[in-house]
């Protein structure tokens, strides 16, 4: 579908009381409509591609825990922190896609539709309580303890964009299946049982030793993405496009399976490499790690391509970030550039030798740039983002340009394209996504 076809608001209110100087709450809400259903609700092409039947999905987003985003409280008696209630805890040190946060779900319904990360995180119910003893020794500055508890009293997974038009509208991946296009999928999916089921816990270690933050992690729970496989009746009855293409409907089963890992991340600024003619500041490294034990995976059935069965392994995830912020005088005499660059590699311990497993492969890497900068004062600040998928061979890039008029009000323009050389794999499933975008934001208070 051509031309307009996004019309995004979001209208954000946060706000705080301190009843005490040791307790304190704090609440944010948010409302997202997209307007494009309304606009364009006597569309013929709209209506023929089946459009607006996403409008249930994606209009408004009404659901309590879509409009409550954070209500917690807050308890610091003396060396301790305790917190209570929807919240977010991030335990990664990246930039983009922590390998580390792992507890809070993620909203990728609209992909980057919002363009901030921080929108996609869903709040969570959790309690957590930390601790913070008194240090004094030369290699050591500070020390903590923290201690996580989900009780699940609301099962929230991570929001996958929708197959087919009429469920993820104009988001909808672009997913082919034995020559046809994928519409519906129907997924019979085991969840956790609130209250009683579902129970996660994780409990981390942070130090900042010989000026290294490094922080040792462990967690219990489940994950927020599902694993699936194809079940009967695999396929239903096909339809037609509105271009004439056959349409066929999917059904899956599958479960949110238990997740348990160990982890380390470290962050250090590296002195020695600070460089008076790059502008005489230090790059800063992040590295995390986590190795899970037994995750589970959808293995495929070589005799039957529609079939496969869950299996187990050791799963290692790793993510390193370098930040730079280096001075390029013929391009900026004013302001630095900000270079980070990440890498992502991910490998499954216990390949199947016989067997694939179903969107991975034993080593899976892919990498991430970013350089900004700022003009006019840090009124006027592009920026470019490149990421790339070394096994689907795929990538994305953002390229955007803000302007903040005044402390009120910020302008974007800015540009998406996904693009990808094997079909059905990697970006190349959303790159009839391409798009450019414009946004305002205007705050009050």
């Amino acid at each position: 579908e051509q031309g307009f076809n996004s019309a995004m608001m979001n209208l954000f209110a946060e706000g705080d009381y301190q009843i005490s100087n040791t307790l304190g709450f704090y609440a944010s809400s948010m409302v997202t409509v997209d307007w494009m259903y309304q606009l364009k609700e006597s569309d013929d092409s709209w209506n023929a591609k089946l459009f607006s039947e996403s409008k249930t999905n994606l209009n408004v987003d009404d659901e309590y825990w879509q409009i409550l985003k954070e209500a917690r409280l807050t308890w610091t008696p003396a060396n301790f922190m305790f917190r209570v209630g929807k919240q977010i805890v991030s335990w990664g040190e990246l930039a983009f896609l922590p390998v580390m946060d792992q507890i809070n779900p993620l909203d990728a319904r609209r992909l980057n539709a919002d363009i901030e990360l921080e929108n996609s995180i869903i709040p969570i119910w959790l309690f957590r309580a930390d601790y913070y003893p008194k240090v004094s020794l030369s290699w050591l500055q500070d020390l903590g303890f923290e201690f996580v508890f989900n009780p699940n009293a609301d099962f929230i997974p991570t929001q996958l964009p929708m197959t087919g038009n009429a469920e993820g509208g104009i988001w909808a991946p672009n997913v082919t299946f034995s020559g046809a296009r994928v519409g519906k999928t129907h997924m019979a999916l085991d969840t956790p049982d609130t209250w009683s089921d579902g129970h996660e816990f994780g409990f981390r270690v942070k130090a900042n030793m010989l000026n290294t933050i490094t922080t040792l992690n462990f967690f219990h729970g489940y994950e927020n993405t599902p694993v699936t496989i194809p079940t009967f009746p695999y396929v239903g009855m096909p339809g037609l496009g509105s271009d004439g293409s056959m349409i066929i409907p999917l059904y899956l089963a599958g479960e949110y399976p238990e997740l348990t890992f160990g982890g380390v991340t470290v962050s250090k600024e590296l002195i020695p490499l600070k460089a008076s003619f790059l502008g005489n500041v230090a790059p800063t490294v992040y590295l995390e790690a986590l190795y899970a034990f037994d995750s589970t995976f959808a293995f495929s059935d070589p005799a039957n391509p529609f079939g496969g069965e869950f299996g187990k392994s050791d799963d290692l995830r790793t993510g390193l970030e370098i930040d730079w912020k280096i001075k390029i005088p013929a391009l900026n005499p004013r302001t630095y550039f900000t270079i980070a660059g990440i890498f992502w590699w991910r490998r499954i311990m216990d390949y199947p030798s016989a067997q694939d497993i179903q969107a991975l492969k034993e080593d899976n890497c892919s990498s991430l740039l970013m350089i900004s900068t700022s003009y006019l004062h840090n009124k006027l600040s592009p920026a470019v983002n490149w990421q790339h998928d070394y096994n689907s061979d795929s990538d994305f890039f953002l390229a955007q340009i803000m302007y903040d008029l005044d402390y009120q009000w910020q302008f974007t323009l800015g540009a998406q394209y996904w693009t990808g050389k094997k079909e059905g794999a990697g970006q190349q499933l959303f790159d009839n996504k391409n798009q450019i975008f414009f946004k305002i934001d205007y705050r009050w208070g």
